[in-house]
């Protein structure tokens, strides 16, 4: 096998053999032309590319060796600006993946491409890491957490291309929130280069002690910041899907999401948590604060339930389903 990464790896026990010292850019090119080759001395059913860029490649292999393929499509990767050779790969395809509803929208306002082959396949998470426990006492004491006050969890990467998935938003919205549910602290877990411009805001809105910035987290970890939370809450606006809500669920934690991108999906419409207008600050807060304060369905407060709900809609065996359903077409 081989892969887009630098150096010589394994992927499940299977060695995977790396591109070289390249650039990025030269690296996506000896992928794809590998991938190619690969198809032209295997010659494949189907080529299955999880993401677009590659979709070029796929067609040229359609075109000279006749092989069927099918594109993966997240989300923010669909766009108007693409280029010209990837939207022609898409129109191509025999099939387009989508994660969610939104996405699959995304992909038909391109133009060119039948309806009847973009079929959405919601993601999946790893509910035997994120489950329902008591939550960290050292997290509490690390982060300095006082008690009386409600946690407030964001995990994302904070860097510029992705403010879409609304930490700012929630930073603004923290006076509203003390207002109406007391005292909230407000925990970001992600690393990026948008750090400094968070802590200034949050000073500037004379919130900083209320905003702690926890930086990288360990996949170790991670399970016992979702499980410290009173609330995760991710309004985004462009947000594909967002596994980080299904990982949140799985702990137990009442989740607020954006109204107007594939959170939708992964909330179910709502039924396993409260969607907002993310483009409202009142709104954001609202949401928090009333669902700090236990206000909404009564699935959403009980963890186990909680867990149970978004496992059997999500879970691991739920997704096996959706896959053999969405590649129907491999049949």
């Amino acid at each position: 096998m081989f892969g887009k990464a630098d150096r010589n790896g394994e992927f499940e026990g299977i060695p995977l053999r790396g591109t070289g010292q390249y650039t990025r850019v030269s690296q996506r090119h000896v992928f794809a032309l590998r991938a190619l080759a690969s198809v032209g001395r295997r010659r494949p059913d189907h080529i299955i590319s999880t993401h677009v860029n590659f979709g070029p490649a796929a067609q040229i292999a359609k075109r000279t060796f006749g092989t069927p393929y099918t594109l993966v499509a997240h989300g923010i990767d669909i766009h108007s600006g693409l280029p010209a050779e990837t939207v022609s790969s898409l129109r191509a395809a025999d099939g387009i993946v989508a994660v969610s509803e939104w996405t699959r929208l995304r992909v038909l306002d391109l133009g060119g491409i039948d309806p009847e082959v973009v079929t959405v396949l919601p993601n999946t998470f790893d509910e035997g890491r994120f489950t329902v426990a008591p939550p960290s006492q050292a997290l509490r004491e690390r982060y300095g957490v006082r008690n009386g006050e409600r946690v407030v969890l964001t995990v994302a990467r904070l860097a510029p291309h992705e403010r879409y998935k609304g930490y700012d938003r929630v930073i603004r919205a923290l006076p509203l929130v003390n207002e109406i549910a007391g005292p909230v602290r407000f925990i970001v877990v992600g690393k990026g280069e948008d750090k400094e411009r968070l802590e200034a805001v949050s000073s500037v809105l004379g919130v900083r002690p209320m905003v702690t910035l926890a930086g990288f987290v360990s996949d170790e970890e991670l399970a016992d910041h979702y499980r410290l939370a009173d609330v995760f809450a991710m309004p985004s606006t462009g947000e594909g899907f967002g596994i980080v809500f299904l990982e949140a669920m799985g702990c137990g934690t009442p989740v607020v999401a954006g109204n107007r991108d594939g959170s939708v999906d992964a909330l179910a419409n709502g039924r396993l948590g409260c969607l907002v207008d993310p483009n409202s600050i009142e709104a954001i807060a609202s949401g928090i604060g009333a669902t700090l304060l236990g206000r909404g369905l009564p699935l959403w407060f009980d963890r186990s339930s909680l867990r149970a709900a978004v496992v059997m809609r999500f879970g691991r065996a739920a997704f096996q389903e959706a896959v053999m359903d969405a590649l129907r077409f491999l049949k």
